[in-house]
């Protein structure tokens, strides 16, 4: 869903009730922790040899690095976390979800160009806020003004984020 453009997005909404926007294979994989996974790689192999006497260690911070290379491929091979937007809010994997009545506003895009980001910001100051970035979506500009105008729909409507 995150190649295709905001009507798409709509009318995916109005018919199923919900967008999933899964993870994108292509934009992963150009993410700056690819190539230092690879050199990293070449690193932790000899790390135990350079720690002679800590050799423990050395194997320990490979299992470590092994741990989060499965957990990449994972992500690359699932496709998870899924982005789902539905008529309740935004679900950004299983954990995060903000509903419609609880977002104050939602940030300008910011970050660098293979980076860029912007943050959905809670009611709750203490609450996290929720970060949406382009490993969702292709045009993060296209999908920031469709939440936007998806947030004036349901402050607008006076609805309890419940759909009936």
């Amino acid at each position: 869903m995150g190649e295709r453009l905001p009507e798409a997005w709509m009318v995916e909404l109005h018919r199923n009730g919900r967008v999933e926007f899964p993870l994108r294979r292509w934009a992963f994989i150009w993410l700056p922790v690819a190539p230092l996974l690879v050199m990293g790689l070449f690193g932790a192999i000899r790390l135990p040899y350079m720690l002679d006497s800590w050799r423990v260690v050395g194997w320990i911070a490979i299992a470590a690095y092994a741990g989060i290379a499965i957990v990449i491929v994972w992500q690359f091979a699932t496709q998870r976390p899924f982005v789902v937007i539905d008529h309740n809010g935004i679900h950004r994997g299983r954990r995060r979800f903000i509903p419609w009545t609880e977002i104050s506003s939602i940030g300008p895009l910011s970050g660098p160009k293979l980076a860029r980001q912007f943050l959905i910001f809670p009611k709750n100051v203490r609450a996290k806020n929720l970060a949406l970035t382009q490993q969702h979506a292709n045009d993060l500009q296209s999908f920031r003004t469709w939440l936007e105008q998806l947030l004036a729909e349901h402050r607008g409507s006076g609805a309890s984020g419940e759909r009936t």
